[in-house]
Protein backbone atom coordinates (compact mmCIF):
# COMPACT_ATOMS: atom_id res chain seq x y z
CA UNK A 1 0.00 0.00 0.00
CA UNK A 2 1.41 3.40 -0.97
CA UNK A 3 1.00 6.01 1.75
CA UNK A 4 2.77 8.92 0.12
CA UNK A 5 5.83 9.68 -1.87
CA UNK A 6 8.75 11.98 -2.54
CA UNK A 7 10.19 12.81 -5.96
CA UNK A 8 13.62 14.35 -5.96
CA UNK A 9 16.96 14.31 -7.73
CA UNK A 10 20.60 14.69 -6.86
CA UNK A 11 22.85 16.77 -9.05
CA UNK A 12 26.13 18.65 -8.50
CA UNK A 13 26.27 17.84 -4.79
CA UNK A 14 22.69 18.87 -4.07
CA UNK A 15 19.37 17.18 -3.45
CA UNK A 16 16.40 18.95 -5.02
CA UNK A 17 13.03 17.87 -3.59
CA UNK A 18 10.54 18.37 -6.39
CA UNK A 19 7.37 16.77 -4.98
CA UNK A 20 6.36 15.52 -1.54
CA UNK A 21 2.87 14.09 -1.20
CA UNK A 22 1.14 12.58 1.82
CA UNK A 23 -2.65 12.07 1.77
CA UNK A 24 -4.56 14.43 4.06
CA UNK A 25 -5.69 11.61 6.38
CA UNK A 26 -2.08 10.51 6.99
CA UNK A 27 -0.59 13.94 7.67
CA UNK A 28 0.75 14.84 11.12
CA UNK A 29 1.76 11.21 11.71
CA UNK A 30 5.43 11.53 10.74
CA UNK A 31 5.08 10.10 7.21
CA UNK A 32 6.23 13.28 5.44
CA UNK A 33 9.04 13.81 7.91
CA UNK A 34 10.28 10.25 7.38
CA UNK A 35 10.16 10.60 3.59
CA UNK A 36 12.26 13.78 3.70
CA UNK A 37 14.77 12.32 6.16
CA UNK A 38 15.20 9.19 4.03
CA UNK A 39 15.77 11.31 0.91
CA UNK A 40 18.35 13.42 2.78
CA UNK A 41 20.16 10.29 3.99
CA UNK A 42 20.32 8.89 0.46
CA UNK A 43 21.55 12.23 -0.90
CA UNK A 44 24.27 12.34 1.75
CA UNK A 45 25.36 8.80 0.76
CA UNK A 46 25.60 10.11 -2.81
CA UNK A 47 27.95 12.88 -1.67
CA UNK A 48 25.46 15.75 -1.51
CA UNK A 49 26.17 18.60 0.89
CA UNK A 50 22.80 20.39 0.80
CA UNK A 51 19.14 20.02 -0.04
CA UNK A 52 16.78 22.60 -1.46
CA UNK A 53 13.16 22.93 -2.55
CA UNK A 54 10.45 25.42 -3.28
CA UNK A 55 6.95 25.70 -1.84
CA UNK A 56 4.03 28.09 -2.03
CA UNK A 57 2.21 30.16 0.58
CA UNK A 58 -0.68 27.67 0.68
CA UNK A 59 1.64 24.67 1.05
CA UNK A 60 4.14 23.47 3.64
CA UNK A 61 6.74 26.13 4.48
CA UNK A 62 6.37 25.63 8.29
CA UNK A 63 6.73 21.87 7.85
CA UNK A 64 10.08 22.25 6.09
CA UNK A 65 11.28 24.86 8.57
CA UNK A 66 10.63 22.39 11.42
CA UNK A 67 12.94 19.99 9.56
CA UNK A 68 15.74 22.56 9.54
CA UNK A 69 15.18 24.24 6.17
CA UNK A 70 15.83 27.99 5.92
CA UNK A 71 14.39 30.38 3.38
CA UNK A 72 16.89 31.85 0.92
CA UNK A 73 14.57 33.45 -1.60
CA UNK A 74 11.04 34.56 -2.38
CA UNK A 75 9.14 35.28 -5.57
CA UNK A 76 6.31 37.75 -5.04
CA UNK A 77 3.14 37.92 -7.09
CA UNK A 78 -0.62 37.54 -6.94
CA UNK A 79 -2.36 34.91 -4.82
CA UNK A 80 -2.94 32.01 -4.77
CA UNK A 81 0.26 30.95 -6.54
CA UNK A 82 2.49 33.47 -4.81
CA UNK A 83 4.44 34.08 -2.75
CA UNK A 84 6.72 31.19 -3.67
CA UNK A 85 9.44 30.34 -1.15
CA UNK A 86 12.83 28.74 -1.77
CA UNK A 87 14.35 26.84 1.16
CA UNK A 88 17.64 25.04 1.77
CA UNK A 89 19.32 22.86 4.34
CA UNK A 90 22.91 21.73 4.82
CA UNK A 91 23.25 17.96 5.03
CA UNK A 92 25.48 16.31 7.62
Amino acid sequence: MTIGGLWGRTLWGQLYIDILFVPEELRRNGVGRELVLQAEEEAFRRGCHCSWLDTYEFQARPFYERLGYEMFGTLEGPAPVYPRYFLRKRLR
